[in-house]
């Protein structure tokens, strides 16, 4: 064999191997941002979901219980949300996320843990706030999650 077919044969397997990475790292970005936005997502849904329970009248305390499990829950995954992945979607995502709806949801709950009511409607406010943003952005951000979850 020549040495210019071995070069030739070579450079072939070394662009086959490029070629694969390259599909593997578009691969692995699309199910990173799958997981975000899952975790995002599904942050919003179990604190909204824990929210609705809560505002029902005449609780019975298993009620409250599961609610605030799921408040929980909804907390734990919106830590795990990465900013970037938020920056992505809306330039101001990250600071709101973060500054009303995760800040809203640790004051709610450390103001029920606490007995402290003043702690309780902090966290409130800052979830009507980010209700607000949302509300009002979330066609947006839907738009920019099915569009960059196709790419």
């Amino acid at each position: 064999m020549n040495p210019v077919s071995s070069f030739l044969r070579f450079a072939l397997w070394f662009v086959v191997a490029i070629l694969i990475m390259a599909c593997e790292s578009e691969r692995l970005e699309q199910t990173e941002f799958g997981i975000q936005q899952n975790k995002f997502l599904l942050s919003l849904e179990l604190v909204e979901h824990a929210g609705k329970i809560l505002q029902s009248p005449e609780l019975i305390q298993p009620e409250i219980d599961a609610a605030m499990i799921q408040l929980d829950q909804g907390l734990k995954l919106a830590f795990e949300v990465n900013p970037e992945f938020l920056k992505r979607l809306d330039i101001r995502l990250p600071r709101l996320y973060t500054g009303m709806f995760i800040a809203g949801i640790e004051s709610y709950r450390l103001g029920v843990e606490s007995s402290d009511r003043e702690k309780q409607l902090a966290g409130l406010l800052l979830l009507a706030q980010w209700s607000k943003f949302w509300l009002s952005e979330k066609p947006n951000i839907q738009k920019k999650l099915i569009e960059f979850g196709n790419h």
